[in-house]
C-alpha cells in the first residue's frame, strides 16, 4: 500500500500524507486531493458496473416492490414490458420479475438492504442518492362517505382548508396518501383532522366507505365506479396530485436495464 501511495504522490507532484511513528495524517495537499481521488474511484467502479450489466445481457430476476396506491394497470404495463416479445430482441436482455406489495417504509428498507431491485411508489423525495424516474400522476380525491346512483362521479372540488375540517380515515405514515395529505396541509399551515379509525394498510381504505366513521382519500383512478368524489383545490388554483415514480440503486448491476425499463414505462403512460 505504501509503495502505491508513493507512486501516486510522485504522479500528482505532492505529498498526500505526513508519516511518523504514530501513524499518518493527510497533508493540506491531501485534504484537497484525496476526496477527488475517492470520487474518481467511485465513478470508475460505476462505469465498470454499468458496462458489465450492458455487455453480459443477463437473464436474471428483477425484484419489484410496489405500494398499494400504484394502480393495477401500471403494474400490468410493467409486466408486459418485462415479459413482452420485444424483451428478447438483441438490444434488450430477457428477464423475469417478482412483485412484492407493501407500504413505503418497508419498501424503502428493502431497497436499501438489497432485498428489492426497484420500487414503484408515490414520489415524496425519498432516497435522494438513488436513481428516480417519474412515471405518471393522478389526482388525489376525497371520496364521499355516502354515494348513490344520482350523486356518483366527480362533484364540486373541496379546498385544502375544507379538507382539514374532515375526519379522515388514514393509514399509518408509511402510506403515500398519508404523507401527501400531511404535505398539503403543511403548505397552508393547517393541522390534520383524523378519524378515530386508523388502518394498518391503505389498500383497505375503500372498505370503510359508507360506514359513518370518516372520509377517505384515494388516487382518482382507484375510486370504485358509483362512488362520489371531489378533487382537492389548492390555494393557487391547482388540483392536488400524487406522482408515481420508480427508484433504484444506480450502482446495482441491473442499473442500465432498470433505467431502460423505467423510461419505457414512463413513455407508455404519456
Amino acid at each position: 500500500m505504501s509503495s502505491s501511495i508513493a507512486k501516486l504522490e510522485e504522479y500528482l507532484g505532492g505529498r498526500l500524507f505526513l508519516r511518523n511513528p504514530r501513524g499518518t495524517l493527510p497533508t493540506a495537499f491531501g485534504d484537497v486531493i484525496l476526496p477527488r481521488v475517492n470520487q474518481v474511484v467511485v465513478d470508475l467502479e460505476r462505469v465498470e458496473t454499468e458496462a458489465r450489466a450492458f455487455t453480459e445481457r443477463g437473464h436474471g430476476k428483477i425484484r419489484v416492490g410496489t405500494s398499494p396506491q400504484i394502480e393495477k394497470v401500471l403494474v400490468t404495463r410493467l409486466r408486459e414490458l418485462v415479459y413482452g416479445p420485444e424483451t428478447y430482441s438483441p438490444e434488450t436482455p430477457g428477464r423475469d420479475a417478482t412483485l412484492f406489495e407493501s407500504e413505503l417504509d418497508q419498501l424503502e428498507e428493502y431497497l436499501r438492504g438489497g432485498m428489492l431491485d426497484v420500487i414503484m411508489v408515490p414520489a415524496h423525495g425519498l432516497l435522494p442518492a438513488y436513481s428516480h424516474r417519474l412515471i405518471n400522476s393522478d389526482y388525489l380525491v376525497l371520496v364521499e362517505t355516502e354515494g348513490s346512483s344520482d350523486t356518483s362521479g366527480e362533484r364540486e372540488p373541496v379546498t385544502v382548508r375544507e379538507l382539514a375540517e374532515q375526519e379522515l380515515i388514514l393509514a399509518r405514515n408509511g402510506c403515500g396518501i398519508t404523507r401527501t395529505v400531511h404535505s398539503l396541509l403543511d403548505e397552508e399551515g393547517l393541522s390534520l383532522g383524523r378519524s378515530e379509525v386508523e388502518v394498518a394498510n391503505c389498500s383497505t381504505l375503500l372498505s370503510w366507505v359508507g360506514k359513518g366513521m370518516g372520509s377517505i382519500l384515494l388516487p382518482e383512478r382507484n375510486v370504485t365506479p358509483g362512488l362520489a368524489y371531489r378533487r382537492i383545490l389548492r390555494e393557487d388554483g391547482t388540483y392536488a396530485e400524487m406522482f408515481n415514480e420508480m427508484i433504484w440503486d444506480p450502482g446495482s448491476q441491473d442499473a442500465v436495464y432498470l433505467e431502460a425499463l423505467s423510461r419505457k414505462l414512463a413513455a407508455s403512460c404519456e
